[in-house]
């Protein structure tokens, strides 16, 4: 029996071994009695069996209620690969364009850095990019890029999230010098791309022993190591966002880089958005005085804004055009969210895939030649167009009865009728959009006057408006009133326009202007304020005053019969080309205006849907137990559903425990017996989720449910609602 006992204990201890993970490494060998035999092998003869390959799926899916053709649904794809690949060749190409001056002068200015010069300071580039934080990263970004190619020079990128204090700052600027290539394949400009894998490796490399001492990992003498063994001719710190950084701290690191400017050569790069004085004055005199810098000014976004859209509604190559509403409502998001111009070309595109993939009569722009290009779904999806019927009207008021009955009914004389008033529409917006450069040269050529912007005209010619606007008449009462010199100047600027038969009327002006006895003054026409006075008449003792003009002479005269000349070929050019485009057939085929697609997917309400999940979870969840019917709580529903609705109930202020009292209520029921511990669980479950929303504020100190808090229901715990939103609704303020 005592060797049993002993066995048992044994036994027990060996247990106990295994289960203590400090003592793994003592432990006991019992080996079974029974060998265990091991299965036999096999060799592999058969090959693996090889998956098929993918099938090229369609990413859009057949119209037409389903009876679309692949043919035509790959068509629409196909088209919206043509139309948006041009597109954004061009965009891209004139986005890359667009900071290129601002690029060539700052990698100019770093390579061509002299710290022998600089007489102890360091040298410092400010570049005033506006106050688009978007547009600071890509231009940064771009720059790193530049500098990194052209030169031995290592580029970091400091935004304001690295620099809660001065040692995070240092130890980022180690971190990222350590770990960037010199080859220039990658220069390093993103913060978190090399987070992961960076710490451990420059830790192992650069922290070692010196001379029985250990570098710390803010020390700066790492960064001296590192360009030393790598010959690095500059190190070019960069700050998109430097204005978020504090004054003090940026003078406690422009200290600490003075300090050291006499073994590593420091150039920074400031991202400035309001301008260069206003970010002096947050620096102390001390450090202002450690700097040298150079001022570098970038095309405003907004400028960038207007040439990436024009570009984009001027391409010759484009069949598809955005409507007024859409065009509208893009504009004014980009400029009310200071957005880059990257995300207009994001907003083109969606707009043009929701085109091609939503709309069936999309595929009419590049494919309509034979008759057989078409399907009998799409002639009946033609006919059931708002612009088809109003043609149809406008023939039946005109007593086209034929004509009408043979467009119903003869889908081969409808299809005529499509590719003619396709090309014809095309040719009107080519026309319209011809007619707003015209405009915007003009206004160009107006010193006194400024300029609209080309998107705003764009936006108001789509909608039928600009033809009938004041914008006009007050662009031609200018031409009008123009001097010889400015007139002469906007010729010449029109004559690329072959829409415009001013050719005669330039050379007019040309023998007139050399034929001038004073060609110093320029003429001026009889519109010109100049050749106008006011005469006062006093009739039955009232003073009258009537406007009088002065005699022209014989030049001015004919340089008055010039300007009207001019001033009429305008207007007919206008009258023709701006058209209203909501009047042309077909053109829901050729023009996007949908704004509920756009708003959903770039300016999404989440505030509401959270909030209408938890009002009615049944429309949701889909399950059995929530009848839609009951339109009340329940207590199958989700426990932060049934606070909320409670929540919604209660006014500015809750009592915390009239509020348990009726969530244990509804949750509980009139089961006998129920778990008080879970529901009370579920109930600081749900509490603490709607907090998290932002639907309430959280009390000074979370609440601890005790027996005593029962026996005494005065004491008041008490949750001020602070705002009805959620974190992600962006339209909303935020709580104090």
């Amino acid at each position: 029996m005592a060797a049993s006992g002993e066995t048992t204990d044994l036994r027990s201890l060996e247990t106990d071994c295994h289960r203590d993970p400090e003592h793994k490494g003592c432990y006991f060998f019992a080996p079974l009695d029974t060998p265990v035999t091991r299965p036999t092998k096999r060799r592999k003869i058969l090959k693996a069996p090889q998956k098929p390959p993918p099938s090229k799926t369609l990413s859009f899916v057949p119209l037409l209620e389903g009876l679309e053709k692949p043919e035509f649904v790959k068509a629409r794809n196909d088209a919206f690969d043509a139309q948006w690949g041009k597109q954004q060749e061009l965009v891209e190409s004139l986005l890359e364009n667009a900071y290129t001056n601002t690029l060539n002068e700052v990698a100019n200015f770093v390579n061509s850095v002299d710290f022998e010069s600089y007489d102890g300071r360091i040298p410092t580039g400010f570049i005033v990019a506006g106050p688009s934080i978007a547009v600071h990263h890509e231009l940064f970004d771009a720059i790193s890029r530049r500098i990194s190619n052209e030169d031995a020079a290592t580029v970091i990128v400091v935004n304001s999230a690295q620099a809660n204090n001065l040692k995070t700052l240092l130890k980022h600027i180690n971190q990222h010098a350590s770990v960037q290539p010199t080859d220039g394949s990658d220069s390093g400009v993103s913060e978190d791309r090399h987070q992961a894998s960076a710490c451990p490796s420059w830790e192992k490399k650069w922290l070692t022993p010196l001379q029985g001492s250990r570098l710390l990992n803010y020390d700066l003498q790492i960064l001296d190591q590192q360009i030393k063994s790598r010959g690095i001719s500059r190190v070019v710190l960069s700050f998109p966002d430097s204005e978020a950084l504090e004054g003090g701290l940026l003078a406690d690191l422009i200290a600490v880089f003075s300090s050291w400017r006499d073994r590593i050569p420091f150039v920074l790069l400031f991202g400035v958005a309001t301008s260069v004085d206003l970010f002096q004055d947050k620096l102390p005199k001390t450090a202002s005085r450690s700097l040298r810098g150079v001022k570098f000014d970038v095309a405003q976004a907004e400028d960038t804004l207007q040439l990436v859209f024009k570009s984009a509604m001027l391409n010759v190559h484009k069949a598809l055009w955005l409507g007024p509403e859409l065009s509208r409502l893009l504009l004014e998001r980009q400029r009310d969210h200071l957005q880059s111009p990257r995300s207009l070309i994001r907003a083109l595109q969606y707009a043009f895939m929701s085109h091609f993939f939503a709309n069936p009569l999309s595929y009419l722009l590049p494919h309509c030649g034979s008759k057989d290009s078409l399907q009998r779904e799409h002639y009946e999806a033609i006919r059931n167009l708002p612009s088809f019927r109003r043609f149809a009207d406008d023939l039946l008021e005109s007593k086209g009865f034929e004509s009408v009955r043979r467009l119903l009914d003869d889908d081969s004389f409808l299809h005529d009728l499509v590719v003619q008033r396709l090309n014809q529409g095309q040719e009107a917006l080519r026309n319209l959009v011809n007619g707003l450069e015209i405009i915007d040269t003009i206004q160009a050529c107006i010193p006194s006057r400024t300029p609209i912007p080309w998107s705003e005209l764009y936006t108001k010619a789509m909608s039928g408006e600009l033809s009938s606007s004041t914008i006009l008449k007050d662009i031609l009462l200018s031409v009008k009133k123009m001097p010889s010199d400015d007139l002469s100047a906007m010729l010449d600027k029109l004559s690329g326009f072959p829409s415009l038969s001013i050719s005669k009327s330039r050379q007019d002006l040309g023998k007139l202007i050399g034929q001038s006895k004073n060609g110093a003054v320029p003429l001026r026409s009889e519109h010109d304020i100049r050749h106008e006075s006011l005469r006062t008449t006093i009739v039955a003792q009232k003073v009258e005053l009537s406007k009088q003009k002065s005699n022209l002479s014989k030049q001015d005269t004919a340089y008055s019969g010039i300007v009207n000349h001019v001033a009429a070929i305008l207007r007919e050019s206008f009258s023709s080309s701006l058209i209203n485009p909501q009047e042309l057939l077909l053109h829901e085929s050729f023009i996007y205006d949908l704004k509920s697609p756009y708003r959903d997917v770039f300016t999404p309400k989440p505030r509401f849907a959270i909030e209408r999940a938890l009002s009615c979870p049944h429309d949701y969840l889909g399950c059995s137990c929530c009848d839609a019917s009951n339109n009340g709580l329940s207590s199958t529903q989700p426990p932060t559903a049934i606070l909320y609705q409670l929540y919604l109930e209660s006014g500015a202020l809750i009592n915390i425990f009239d509020l348990w009292s009726a969530f244990q209520t509804i949750v509980s029921g009139d089961a006998q017996g129920s778990d008080e511990q879970l529901a009370l669980a579920q109930f600081y479950r749900a509490l603490t989720e709607l907090r998290q929303l932002n639907e309430i504020q959280s009390p000074p100190a979370f609440i601890v449910w005790t027996k005593q808090m029962e026996a005494f229901p005065h004491q008041k715990w008490s949750i001020r609602i602070s705002w009805p939103g959620s974190p992600f609704d962006l339209t909303r303020p935020i709580p104090s």
